[in-house]
């Protein structure tokens, strides 16, 4: 007991507007702005307790992205306290580098959810209430003025996610 659980998950953000919802005359045909890219935002999340979402943006997913995110996070965590991270099965979670770097740390467990278990994690609710929030329906010009909007939006919002919710399905 006395356990902090902290749930792991990562998200991309394309730049491409995904509309959902739109008011328009009736009879009429909705317009809006389209254009294809393939630009994207990747962002490292950690949801701690369900509450606080500590987050970072990166260039790629993989061992070496993951492993600084993972670094900066128990950098930022308070000494004391001891933690599970819960973790999804993408392929460098469970990397040789990732495993024997979390493994140095004894006030650390691993634990990892079921293959294809999604609706376990509560960090993919956050994404999802990003999405519904920041980026649905909206065009933003470039990578830049969405990440703004993006972290914008984590640094006032504050997350309610009951845990047990999510893992005692």
């Amino acid at each position: 007991m006395g356990y902090s659980i902290v749930t792991f998950d990562e998200a991309s953000f394309r730049l491409v507007p995904v509309y959902r919802r739109v008011w328009f005359f009736k009879g009429e045909k909705p317009k809006g702005v389209f254009f294809w890219s393939n630009k994207k935002l990747t962002i490292f999340g950690a949801l701690m307790d369900g509450r606080k979402l500590f987050y970072e943006f990166y260039d790629a997913l993989n061992s070496l992205t993951y492993k600084a995110f993972l670094s900066d996070f128990i950098d930022s965590l308070p000494k004391r306290k001891r933690f599970v991270f819960l973790l999804d099965n993408a392929g460098y979670h469970k990397t040789a580098p990732i495993i024997n770097y979390l493994s140095k740390f004894t006030r650390i467990k691993v634990e990892f959810f079921p293959p294809y278990s999604p609706e376990l994690n509560p960090t993919e609710t956050c994404w999802k209430i990003i999405r519904a929030n920041v980026t649905n329906s909206t065009y933003y010009p470039e990578l830049d003025s969405m990440q703004e909007s993006i972290e914008s939006f984590l640094d006032e919002h504050f997350f309610m996610l009951d845990l047990s919710n999510y893992l005692c399905r």
